[in-house]
């Protein structure tokens, strides 16, 4: 049989589209909810009694310590949770459920395992990382390069792989 003379696929990588960062994020949260921070509500129920007003149950948080302490180590630990998921996944495969999905994944400017944790502290449920929640995407949008504020100071980038034939 003849060999074809076929022109090669040639791939390049660009910036991943936003769209689908947001899609992959989430794709990712939704997984992070019902996987992992799932066992967490059955203990939420049991320490939160139930109120009829936000106002009430803050109240009864301000007049509670042990409340307060218990509702701090069940949002740390889930915090962390989240943290990893995000770490060890981008670490070893360099991608998530969500960012699978979409095609899209991470990529270390200099190839160290630190960048991948550094990018992924914004999922930290304590300030002054909850600065990171709302100035993070905000950097993404005026950068050129298309990076979030933890993905330069992390030195990775999220990449999206393009075919042509």
């Amino acid at each position: 049989m003849p060999k074809l003379n076929l022109p090669e696929e040639k791939t390049f990588t660009g910036p991943a589209i936003v769209w689908k960062r947001i899609a992959a994020f989430a794709v990712d949260i939704l997984i992070i909810n019902f996987v992992l921070l799932f066992p967490f509500r059955s203990a939420l129920q049991e320490a939160i009694p139930e109120t009829s007003s936000f106002s009430e149950t803050f109240r009864m948080l301000e007049q509670s310590s042990s409340l307060t302490s218990t509702l701090t180590v069940i949002g740390v630990m889930a915090g962390v949770l989240a943290l990893l998921y995000f770490y060890m996944l981008e670490k070893r495969i360099g991608q998530t459920p969500g960012k699978m999905m979409f095609n899209i994944k991470v990529v270390s400017e200099h190839g160290s395992s630190w960048p991948f944790f550094v990018r992924s502290l914004f999922l930290l449920p304590v300030f002054p990382f909850i600065l990171l929640i709302f100035i993070d995407p905000v950097v993404m949008l005026f950068n050129k390069e298309g990076q979030r504020l933890s993905e330069i100071l992390g030195k990775t980038r999220v990449i999206e792989e393009f075919r042509m034939v």
